[in-house]
């Protein structure tokens, strides 16, 4: 799952390919989810207001993810520290974000904004984990990458990319104006820096578990439309099977036979497993499955055709396989699409470990 810029761990198009560490994205193409925060993004803790906001929510229903590269995504962004005006420094050493307004462009014809679609991302969590996130998907952008055409079986798709160079954001791509997002009555800026958003986090007295809602509110700047989206938390990803038998140790499955996944049934949103191989560098290959099941039932079966191609095409490099959950929204405001993903983290569960394929 995609994870807040802070953990500096995001996908690229091979989503399971960055240690599983991301959302399973099912979309390839050349330099094109988390599901990513652009690397020149700032990552800020804002301060927080007083704003009960209007709350209309949109039409929820978990689905299938499919994603293109995010502006910046080059699958591992680490922290980028303050970009532009986007904020400032506080006498605690964090970055706060501040009343500044970016003169950068609105979208152009070349970095369009008006149709969207506009991607809001909502992660919930314990204290300091919850945070949004506003990715760019801007071509040419993130790591590139070279797909085949992907290998479907059941709820699963294997894919297979060649890793090319990075590209950088261009100077005022996806320029939605100014936004805000909030928890409660607590809100945090959301602001424009020149080539993204930052990634903003909540004050550390804020938590947001499954049910929970983070609103989004933005407009009446560079033609968007005024919007209130909320996006709804889904349940905690656990996985119970397959897992290592040790701390540390690789999780042993069977590619002769269709591989059982299990995990503690959640009542909101969906489940992404996945599996990853192949080379992470640049010109090799890197190889995925991901499958996509609904999380109420609390289990999948992964085929095993595609767990005998991914161990032919792996070779001898390291596998990954993990588990998240997230809940997709879409609804249009005045012309407008806009895509709500929501994550849970936790500190505490750990959603990757290795594999090893016999």
């Amino acid at each position: 799952m995609p994870v807040p810029l802070k953990d500096a761990r995001r996908r690229s198009c091979v989503a399971v390919a960055c240690a599983f560490s991301a959302v399973l994205a099912q979309g390839c193409g050349g330099g094109g989810g988390s599901s990513s925060p652009p690397a020149d993004s700032s990552t800020e803790t804002a301060s927080a207001s007083s704003d009960s906001g209007a709350d209309v929510t949109a039409n929820l229903e978990a689905s299938d993810t499919s994603v293109g590269v995010d502006s910046g995504d080059s699958g591992a962004p680490e922290d980028a520290g303050t970009v532009g005006d986007a904020g400032e420094t506080g006498s605690d050493g964090k970055v706060e974000a501040t009343d500044d307004v970016t003169d950068a462009p609105c979208g152009t014809l070349d970095a369009p904004t008006e149709g969207g679609p506009l991607i809001l991302e909502a992660f919930g969590g314990a204290s300091e984990e919850v945070a949004a996130q506003v990715p760019l998907l801007e071509p040419g952008v993130g790591q590139e990458q070279t797909c085949t055409g992907p290998l479907d079986a059941g709820a699963c798709q294997l894919t297979s990319c060649q890793l090319g160079g990075i590209g950088s954001p261009a100077w005022g791509y996806g320029n939605f104006g100014p936004m805000s997002a909030s928890v409660g009555t607590t809100t945090v800026p959301i602001t424009y820096n020149g080539t993204g958003y930052g990634t903003v986090y909540f004050p550390s007295s804020i938590t947001l578990g499954t049910g929970g809602t983070m609103t989004f509110h933005g407009g009446n700047g560079c033609g968007v439309p005024t919007f209130d989206v909320s996006a709804t938390i889904p349940g905690l990803a656990v996985i119970t099977s397959p897992v290592p038998t040790t701390d540390g140790g690789a999780a042993i499955i069977d590619t002769s036979q269709d591989l059982s996944v299990t995990w503690l049934p959640i009542s909101i949103g969906q489940i992404q497993f996945g599996l990853s191989g192949g080379s992470g560098s640049i010109g090799g290959i890197a190889i995925s499955v991901a499958c996509t099941f609904e999380g109420a039932s609390g289990s999948g079966v992964v085929p095993h055709t595609l767990l005998s191609s991914l161990k032919e095409m792996s070779g001898s490099s390291p596998t990954y396989g993990g588990l998240s959950s997230e809940l997709e929204a879409t609804t249009v405001v005045d012309g407008l699409t806009i895509v709500t993903q929501s994550y849970q983290n936790s500190p505490t569960t750990s959603r990757d470990f290795n594999v090893t394929l016999q």
